[in-house]
């Protein structure tokens, strides 16, 4: 599928709010014209292109966003989101820009049995696929995309992490790392559920009050409290963090 109208919709908003920090998060708000705090505040919606994709869905976006990130047309630093020169480039000349796919989106919960076997493939094989000559990457990325899709649709139906990754035959560690990749890229998540549940919220609160002064180090943490705290554990309240 041919999206190069979403991925023009993203750059256009990102050439108008270049003034700013912008999240994943906020620069979808932007695109669907939701009004989120974040937006108000800083008199957002002002700006011409606001809502200008509100058509598509969430999902939609964040799946372009995904592959033009690993087609390095957009990149990440420090949760802020911006153009590279190729993407400027395709801003004022786009091209066919073609989503691998995008069923997930068209047809919720209906291919779920396929999706999972196409995830547990990913989740083995991305590694692997990732140090290949350059004709795979894209479909690695793809693969990569659905699988974090799907953890975030587990998530949002509070599916506890340790019977998802035993029902994608995944390593808990595994979807630790998904879900702290997804941090970097500034998906927003509530984990919230589960880490209730696995630990005391005493324990939370000392990890956090920790994480307040090391400003969020995992490393530092696991050093710090070994043998106190599972590394697991820790990586998990780390998750929920907010600095």
């Amino acid at each position: 599928m041919d999206v190069r109208e979403s991925l023009r919709t993203i750059l256009e908003a990102l050439h108008d709010l270049k003034k700013y920090h912008v999240s994943r998060q906020c620069l979808i708000d932007f695109i669907r014209g939701n009004e989120s705090k974040e937006i108000t505040e800083h008199g957002l919606d002002t700006l011409e292109s606001f809502g200008s994709g509100d058509k598509r869905e969430e999902s939609h976006y964040n799946l372009v966003i995904d592959q033009a990130i690993d087609e390095k047309i957009l990149k990440i630093s420090d949760n802020n989101i911006t153009a590279t020169a190729k993407g400027e480039r395709f801003r004022k000349n786009p091209t066919p820009f073609i989503l691998k796919d995008e069923s997930e989106e068209e047809e919720p919960g209906e291919n779920d049995n396929a999706l999972l076997d196409s995830l547990v493939e990913s989740a083995l094989n991305d590694k692997d696929e990732e140090e290949t000559d350059a004709h795979m990457a894209i479909p690695s990325s793809t693969a990569r995309s659905q699988q974090m899709i799907h953890l975030i649709q587990a998530i949002d139906r509070k599916v506890p992490l340790d019977d998802y990754a035993e029902q994608m035959q995944l390593g808990f560690d595994e979807v630790l790392d998904s879900l702290e990749h997804l941090v970097e890229r500034g998906t927003k998540f509530d984990i919230t559920y589960f880490v209730d549940e696995v630990i005391e919220k005493e324990c939370q609160d000392e990890l956090l009050d920790y994480f307040d002064e090391v400003d969020g180090n995992v490393d530092k943490a696991i050093e710090e409290f070994y043998g106190v705290y599972r590394p697991e554990e820790i990586r998990l309240v780390r998750l929920i963090w907010k600095p």
